[in-house]
This record gives C-alpha cells, structure tokens and sequence, in this order.
C-alpha cells in the first residue's frame, strides 16, 4: 500500500471507529508524522537536483560544488585514395611514393576512437572560485580489429584552478586553439602547435579581454637523432631533462576574434649515464603568433598560426625532430638545436546557420640537413629523414541539430624527405558526432 492510501485508510478508520478521545489523537498524530516525513522528501528530491551556477550544471547534494557532465559519441569513416596511414592523417608515416608499402592502395576504415566523456565542477572558496577538469577519450593504445575493436580510455585533461593558478595536465600554454581551423581529422593541419601536459599556470586578467600566462610545463628532450646511429631517435633515446619548459603567451579576445603571442624557452639534454661517455646539451626556443577574425555579419572568419624557432621538437604537429648529435664518436659530441618553422592558415564559410565549410593550408619545415653541417657524411648521412611536410584540408559540416554534427571531410598530404623520393596521400573521412 502507498503512503497517501495508507493515510486514507487511517482516515477512515477514525471517522467509522467508535473510539474515544485518545485513541483519536494518538491516530491523527500518526497521520501528521507521516504527512511530515511525505514533505521532508519532496524537499530532499528538490534539493537533490538543485540548478548549479553554471549552465547545465547541478549542485552536489549537501554542497556548494556544480557539477557539469559532458562529451560525445563520434562516428569515423576514413577511405584512403592511396597507402593508409591509420586512424588520423599522419604525414609523417606514411610510405614512400613507389615503394611496396606505397603500392598498396585503397584502404577502407570505419572507428569510434575520438568519443568523448568530461567531468567539470565549480566551488565558491574564500581564495575565489575553485574548478576541476577532468576529459578522456579512447584515443589511447591497445585493442584491435579482430574481435572487440577496442582502444584504451586515455587522459586528456586534468587539473584543478583556484583563483589564477592551474595545475594539472592542458593545453600547453605554447597552444593558441581558437587559432586553429576544425577539422573532422583527429590530428588536424600540419604545422600546428598542439600538445597537452602537465603544468603549473599562472594567468593575469589586465581586463577588457586581454590576459597574460605564465607557465612551467613537463620537458621531454625527446626525437634527438644521431647521423652516426650513435644515439636513439625518438622520445625513448638517452634524454635526461633536468628544467621544465617555461612558457609566456598574451592573449586579447575581442567582438570580432582572437590575436596571442607565446614565447616558448627549453633546455635539451643527452646523457647515457657514461655508458658511451655521452653528455650533452643546448637551448631550445619558439615564438608562435596567431589569431582568428569574424567579418561578413560573423558569417566567414579568417584565422591562421605561424611558429618559428629551434628545438621546438615535439611541439609542433609533424616536425617532431628537437636536435641532432654532431661529431664522429660518442665522446666529445655536440647537441644542435633544430631549426624549424611552420604555420596554417584557414578560411571558414557559414552557408546557412546549420551549414558551414572551411579550408585550411598547414606546413611544417624542420632543417634537419642544416642543423648537421659538421657531422658525418654531411647532408648524406642523414638518410631518409622527413624536412618538408604539408596539409590540405576542406571540408563541410552540417548541423541538423545543436547536437549533432555530420561532415564530409577531403584531405591531401605531402611527406618531403631528404634523399629519398617523397611521401603523399589523398583521404576522404565523413564524421558523425553526437554530443550530450
């Protein structure tokens, strides 16, 4: 029996029983207890789904904390013209033009790697407005195409802020993302600054839209290549970082767009413990400018990126290469800083409110032969190493609802190596994305 029938029958049993003044009361107090307790939970319900203080966000119950759940379920359908190069565009892997890899053309792929799950809170604190983060996505390693499919849920995002300092993995500070054309590849254009890391940021409004930050963030050597073979290519060769990276970037945003200059500042370190007496190290700098601008009624904007520098290694999409060891043996060799530079730059049309297409231009070229001008061989001895690398990306995306999107995506890819013949691939991929 309910509660509110089970209140009718006590009704009705003191107005059919004869019973005396007592009894009465002690019934109608029952009665009201139960009434009560019917009220604490309605309050209690109420209470439970509390609105938060940020849209679309509820308060914990019993706190001042909001909370805000979030992300997306993302379709990829990918058909490559030419050789595969996975589940993202990426360049600098591919197989040479006319090789046996190169020769196997045409590759058919369908994954749901790039969905999405975040978690946000907000808590008012007496040192000002506190915020955590905390996004992955299944973009990790792991799983195959035999029988479930699966990919390791990955760490994207996490960090917590109190008042202007944030600590915990984001966006490199170095990282100007509203800069950056959208694209329905995972990667995005070549020549593009994107990494995440953990960091300690600190960030002052001068107000009116314009900030400064602050940062150290994680180093990682990593990618030193040795023309002798003397020393391991990549992030797990004998790197030993002894500072952090320390990056400075001010920012405006106005009506009409975004502008930011960054400053990156890094030290590159080998060392292999005195296993082959090498030791060595140098200074790695970048200077990224970017910026995007809404005109025609804020129907078309115009944005682009352009980073320059030595050492920037690992910061920049597809020009991976930080330094080269130079000399003839172990001992006594020097570390060079590689010289890079690389930009995209990307033009965005809405057609209707729901339609809208963009094309984006990205280029990245790392002087790796330059950098090794007292090595050995010289220029030959560098081998098959990637210098140039180039994007094309044009795409249209429909949104037949707020929460769904759907695009149709072409994408064309240059791989310029040194003494060898070069690398290119044509990819169509069309993204069904479903955000909640």
């Amino acid at each position: 029996m309910t509660r509110s029938g089970f209140a009718a029958a006590l009704l009705a049993s003191v107005a059919m029983a004869p019973a005396n003044a007592d009894e009465r009361a002690a019934v109608e107090a029952q009665i009201e207890a139960l009434q009560a307790r019917r009220a604490r939970a309605r309050v209690t319900a109420a209470a439970a789904v509390e609105r938060g203080s940020k849209p679309r966000s509820w308060k914990l119950p019993g706190t001042n904390t909001s909370m805000q759940l979030g992300g997306y379920a993302k379709l990829d359908i990918i058909y490559d013209l030419n050789a595969s190069s996975g589940d993202t565009l990426g360049i600098t892997g591919l197989p040479i033009d006319g090789s046996a890899d190169g020769n196997r053309q045409g590759n058919f792929r369908i994954h749901a790697r790039q969905s999405r799950l975040w978690i946000k809170t907000w808590t008012p604190t007496d040192w000002g407005g506190m915020a955590t983060v905390i996004e992955a996505d299944f973009f990790g390693g792991g799983g195959n195409q035999l029988v479930s499919n699966s990919n390791s849920f990955r760490i994207r995002k996490a960090y917590g802020r109190l008042g202007p300092v944030l600590a915990g993995q984001d966006f490199s500070t170095f990282y100007l993302g509203p800069a950056v054309g959208p694209t329905i590849d995972f990667n995005g254009p070549s020549g593009q600054v994107f990494i995440r890391q953990a960091l300690i940021r600190y960030t002052h409004s001068f107000g009116g839209g314009t900030s400064l930050d602050i940062a150290v963030e994680n180093p990682e050597t990593g990618f030193v290549i040795s023309p002798g073979g003397l020393a391991v290519a990549g992030a797990l060769g004998p790197s030993l970082d002894s500072l952090p990276d320390i990056v400075i970037k001010l920012s405006h945003r106005f009506s009409k767009g975004y502008v930011a200059l960054a400053g990156l500042f890094r030290r590159l370190n080998v060392n292999d413990g005195g296993a082959a007496g090498l030791s060595s190290s140098t200074f790695g700098w970048g200077v990224h400018f970017g910026g995007v601008l809404r005109f025609n009624n804020k129907r078309t904007r115009i944005g682009g990126t352009v980073v320059g520098g030595e050492g920037l290694g690992r910061y920049v999409i597809q020009g991976r290469t930080s330094a080269i060891l130079n000399g003839t043996s172990s001992v006594g060799q020097s570390l060079s800083a590689v010289s890079s530079i690389a930009g995209q730059i990307w033009i965005e049309h809405r057609w209707t409110d729901t339609i809208r297409t963009t094309v984006i231009y990205g280029r990245a070229f790392t002087d790796q032969a330059a950098a090794n001008t007292t090595g050995v061989g010289g220029k030959t001895g560098l081998g098959a190493l990637v210098q140039d690398v180039q994007s094309v990306h044009a795409n249209m995306l429909w949104n037949p609802t707020p929460k769904v999107e759907i695009g149709l995506e072409y994408m064309y890819g240059f791989n310029g190596v040194i003494n060898s013949a070069n690398a290119t691939a044509h990819r169509i991929q069309i993204g069904f994305k479903y955000s909640f």
